[in-house]
């Protein structure tokens, strides 16, 4: 039997991948509908990766201090079986430099940045709502500007047919008035 403690491996899932994240947050002026119908579910989706970002975080804190209690209880029975007599800072440090709660807590700090990245990812989903809202609004902005022009458009065609019709008819009252003298 060895000496040397068994290191359990702690597996931290990534849960967002950065490429597909991007890809996600972009959108096209020229489909801005997708995107508007698309946004609630990847709200959605990314709103779940961050929950399970947190649940991993708590896990590894979990882990961490059950770690940290075994440590501890083992290093003291270590110590009372020798004869040995530990003060409570000297059995603190080396419980933190065990293999297993350094590693344990590298796997914390990992999950707890995996969890701000889906917290931003969240975020920026927020940040992509309001832009979407804009450039709809914008969007319908120019359009009630071309309906407009051509509304003008149309009316301006409409006057100048009318004063046609108006000339003619003048035009052809005066010829008719000319012929009965």
């Amino acid at each position: 039997m060895s000496d040397k403690p068994e290191i359990r491996k702690i597996q931290v899932k990534a849960l967002i991948d950065p490429q597909q994240l991007k890809k996600d947050m972009s959108y096209s002026l020229a489909d801005l509908s997708t995107a508007m119908v698309d946004q609630a579910s990847l709200f959605a989706h990314y709103g779940v990766l961050a929950a399970r970002a947190s649940r991993q975080v708590d896990e590894m804190k979990m882990l961490l201090e059950n770690a940290e209690a075994r440590v501890y209880r083992r290093v003291r029975d270590a110590a009372a079986a020798a004869g040995n007599k530990l003060t409570e800072t000297q059995v603190d440090k080396q419980v933190a430099v065990h293999p297993q709660v350094i590693a344990l807590k590298k796997a914390k700090n990992e999950a707890a940045q995996i969890e701000a990245v889906a917290k931003t990812a969240v975020e920026a989903f927020r940040h992509r709502r309001d832009m979407l809202v804009q450039h709809g609004a914008t969007s319908r902005e120019e359009m009630k500007g071309e309906l407009s022009i051509s509304r003008r458009r149309e009316n301006e065609t409409s006057m100048k047919e009318q004063r046609e019709r108006m000339l003619k008819g003048l035009a052809n009252a005066s010829t008719q008035e000319e012929g009965n003298e």
